[in-house]
């Protein structure tokens, strides 16, 4: 006795039965419009899925400003984590917004230099590229009216 062995008759006639080609060929039928009924319900879930995802998008726009304000948030986090290490590791939170002051002391001076030591560059720049126009303006001038 076979358990895995089908029961249901093969393509060719079993026992010279009549009617098994006309069984098979139902079975393969009824398998056929199976799928059909099956891939017509599968689209039409999937139709209507996509159109309540649609109509989801359309009720709420979205947003394009929650990234930045996450940024913001994590920022704002980072600070409050370095205030309470620094008032714990200095034994207070006065002491440790001192020790704050002074590092942005000593960060904004040299800051300040290089911003200063950037702008009168930039002007000399400026100032040179002012006197080459009026030289070539001046020296244009004067070839045209002695001519």
């Amino acid at each position: 006795m076979n358990l895995f062995r089908s029961t249901a008759p093969s393509d060719a006639n079993v026992d010279g039965a009549p009617g098994a080609d006309a069984y098979v060929k139902g079975q393969r039928d009824a398998h056929a419009a199976d799928r059909s009924t099956l891939n017509e319900r599968n689209s039409a879930v999937r139709e209507a899925y996509d159109r309540g995802r649609r109509d989801e998008r359309a009720r709420r726009p979205r947003r394009h400003s929650a990234p930045f304000f996450t940024f913001i948030v994590l920022v704002a986090a980072l600070v409050g984590v370095g205030a309470i290490y620094l008032g714990v590791s200095q034994g207070s939170f006065g002491r440790g917004g001192q020790v704050v002051d002074q590092k942005l002391a000593g960060v904004a001076q040299p800051a300040t230099q290089a911003t200063r030591s950037a702008a009168d560059r930039a002007a000399d720049a400026l100032q040179n590229a002012g006197q080459r126009i009026k030289q070539t303006a001046g020296d244009t001038n004067t070839a045209s009216s002695g001519g």
